[in-house]
């Protein structure tokens, strides 16, 4: 199943003040895997979400978020259990 995820670390990224370049050197990736992940054309691991978490101060629940469609038929099949 592919998840469908929602990202916006490119508005918080914007309140950080920091430029893509800058975001990706502080997470140790690139400046175009940054553009590709704030595009929604590429889920990071889990190791890269956390630390864009801790460099722009957000919780990684608000950079990354699953579709409201898809978050509702994950309870709707935990709910048919």
């Amino acid at each position: 199943m592919t998840a469908d995820v929602h990202s916006d670390v490119a508005a918080a990224r914007r309140r950080a003040g920091l430029t893509q370049k800058r975001l990706g050197e502080l997470v140790g990736v690139s400046r175009q895997t940054v553009v590709e992940i704030e595009a929604g054309g590429y889920n990071p691991s889990t190791a890269v979400a956390l630390r864009m978490a801790v460099v722009l101060e957000t919780p990684v629940g608000e950079l990354f978020a699953l579709a409201d469609g898809e978050v509702a038929d994950l309870r709707a099949r935990r709910d048919d259990e």
